[in-house]
């Protein structure tokens, strides 16, 4: 995870605070949250948690209480880019465990009016209404799409495809919309995003947009989602 741009321009704010836990993916960009009264000092977001969003660590900081001075002191501060209006970049992944390639959904049955992509796979039961379909190879590779509704064979958008759906071409699916998703999940070590989730489930995160590359951009390993704190704690919703 990286920070992509600030929505109002300049540079990023760096700050450094003491840390309650080590912060070991740092280096690989991490959110971090405020601590409660009880913790020694800011804490990890969990997978499913980013109220009091503090910003995006970028290095790493390893937790003591053992007392020490000079480089064996026990302040422990890990580097934090804190602006409220910071979008995060987080690669798409397919389910908990980073670095796992995005699934490939083929038509099955074929679709003239480029409404309905039929793959005979069951888009609820995890549920996909609300999210994206993107044309990953074919006739409308590079196209996305707002899915409006499901069964348990295909998804239908209202925005039809450029052309009809063929059988063969594939397509990935996405619980995430841009302007329209409050809640993103995370992956286990907190540094991509899962693409496997529900729609609507995960930590205050707002989506700008998404990023998603087709089979010439080896796409699978390499789409990303652009999202934002939504509830900042420079930036209260409550």
């Amino acid at each position: 995870m990286e920070g992509a741009y600030r929505l109002s321009g300049g540079a990023p704010q760096l700050r450094r605070y003491q840390v309650n836990a080590t912060v070991s993916n740092g280096i690989l960009g991490v959110p971090m949250l405020i601590g409660t009264t009880t913790n020694a000092g800011i804490i990890l977001a969990t997978t499913t948690s980013a109220a009091d969003c503090v910003g995006l660590a970028i290095d790493n900081a390893t937790y003591t209480t053992t007392q020490g001075t000079g480089a064996d002191s026990a302040e422990r501060l890990v580097t934090v880019i804190i602006n409220p209006d910071l979008v995060f970049k987080a690669r798409i992944n397919q389910g908990a465990t980073e670095g796992t390639q995005l699934t490939l959904y083929d038509v099955t049955t074929a679709n003239s009016g480029g409404t309905v992509i039929n793959t005979g796979d069951d888009w609820n039961g995890t549920t996909f209404a609300g999210g994206a379909v993107f044309g990953y190879d074919g006739a409308n590779v590079s196209q996305l799409r707002k899915i409006v509704s499901t069964d348990t064979t295909s998804a239908t958008v209202a925005v039809p495809f450029d052309y009809g759906t063929v059988v063969g071409d594939n397509f990935i699916r996405s619980p995430y919309w841009e302007a329209s998703t409050t809640a993103v999940q995370l992956t286990t070590n907190f540094y991509e995003v899962d693409n496997s989730i529900v729609v609507g489930t995960g930590g205050a995160w707002l989506v700008d947009h998404q990023e998603f590359r087709d089979l010439g951009g080896a796409g699978r390993l390499n789409s990303f989602l652009y999202m934002l704190a939504g509830d900042h704690f420079l930036n209260r919703l409550s």
